[in-house]
């Protein structure tokens, strides 16, 4: 604690130091020159040659994420600049497209993933007056990320490119302003450029095809469960603190879902519970009935039995051709909220599930859909056996 104390105390004593340079004319180098000065154009680049990447071989390369755009960045200030970029990142571009929804206007779609740096080697791109660079992606590369919730479909897209450029203005011919702001100073240094402020450049707009794609077929799937033991997921700790280990509402299933098919999917659920699965039962050899739900229950006008979890968010998980993806529940963590009263009877309960997959055919890296997700088919499980005692019997 002592020592990141010290570290945060060095660092306000930098920036306070640059702060009283830079007004009293220091030896700082003056910032970028504002957004105005810098034009930025996108478009796209149909010719170009870019690696495909994991993502983007065979149907997926026709999509809108794996196209090639190119922006061209140029200095129409009357000074050189020096633009400052980590070799082993991408630059920093956002790109966004029109989503009148939002409170912008715009949503990102496609950014810069974590750089994976070992050594700090910085690039210095210098621009004279009227110079120009240029920097060509697609949406989706090995170090660029795509928001794989918000696909980019068949249909018409606005697009747009914001740049974030740091850097310096050299304001005297044949001098390097940049290179001493690069310089890390041990032990845990920063580096000058990374208190300078930034100038963010936004690019035309650019209105581009997300093309309709050949058949890709349907998701097969397998289901299987099996009675395991373990920790409980969320949402069921509330439920089932102090059952016996034998109550069969909170006994604990494994579910192995595999990808049958020859493409990779991506399945759609949601965090707080297993949305896809659904429950049927048999007491004692009886026939196969859909548990009940349970209706909502009130004390003093109020409903006692809401859901705890607090942030239910739509996710996807992506499965590969050939792999299976694994995970635990119980009855009381399915979304259907079962009321499972029934099932204190002693004897003999079979049990099955109907799995629901909400899933898509998906890039070959399973990174993003090609359609649109959809329901498919319910595929049933094994049935999965538990022993309820007599009350007091022995376990």
């Amino acid at each position: 604690m002592q020592k990141l104390n010290v570290t945060v105390l060095l660092l306000l004593l930098v920036l306070l130091a640059n702060g009283r340079m830079a007004r009293a004319g220091g030896p700082f180098p003056r910032l970028l020159p504002p957004a105005q000065d810098l034009h930025l154009t996108l478009r796209e680049d149909p010719h170009s040659h870019a690696p495909l990447g994991p993502s983007c071989s065979g149907e997926a390369s026709l999509t809108l994420p794996c196209k090639a755009f190119t922006l061209t960045l140029q200095n129409a200030s009357k000074y050189t600049i020096h633009i400052s970029e980590l070799r082993c990142s991408e630059p920093t571009v956002v790109f966004e497209r029109k989503r009148p929804s939002s409170s912008s206007g715009w949503w990102p779609i496609s950014q810069p993933g974590k750089p994976d740096c070992s050594t700090l080697d910085w690039i210095n791109l210098r621009l004279k007056p009227g110079q120009k660079t240029k920097y060509t992606t697609r949406l989706i590369s090995p170090r660029r990320d795509i928001d794989a919730l918000d696909s980019l479909y068949v249909g018409s897209y606005t697009l747009r490119a914001e740049w974030t450029l740091v850097g310096c203005t050299g304001m005297h011919p044949g001098t390097d302003c940049l290179s001493p702001l690069q310089v890390v100073l041990p032990p845990g240094g920063v580096p000058g450029v990374d208190f300078q402020q930034a100038v963010i450049v936004l690019s035309n707009e650019v209105t581009v095809e997300s093309p309709p794609l050949p058949n890709l077929g349907e998701p097969k799937f397998a289901f299987e469960v099996s009675v395991t033991s373990g920790v409980t997921p969320q949402g069921a700790n509330a439920v089932c603190a102090g059952a016996a280990p034998t109550r069969a509402d909170c006994t604990l299933f494994r579910y192995y879902i595999r990808n049958l098919g020859s493409q990779p999917v991506r399945n759609a659920t949601f965090t707080c519970n297993d949305s896809n699965i659904t429950a049927e039962y048999r007491h004692e050899g009886s026939g196969w009935a859909d548990l009940p739900i349970k209706g909502p229950e009130r004390k003093g006008g109020l409903v006692t039995n809401l859901p705890l979890c607090t942030r239910n968010v739509l996710i996807e998980t992506p499965i590969l051709s050939g792999q299976t993806i694994e995970g635990t529940f119980t009855l009381a963590t399915l979304s259907e909220g079962y009321d499972t009263r029934i099932l204190r009877q002693p004897g003999q309960y079979d049990f099955r599930f109907t799995f629901h997959p909400d899933a898509c055919i998906a890039s070959p890296d399973g990174s993003f859909c090609l359609q649109r997700p959809s329901e498919q088919p319910g595929t049933v499980s094994n049935a999965a056996s538990i022993e309820v005692p007599e009350p007091n019997a022995p376990n």
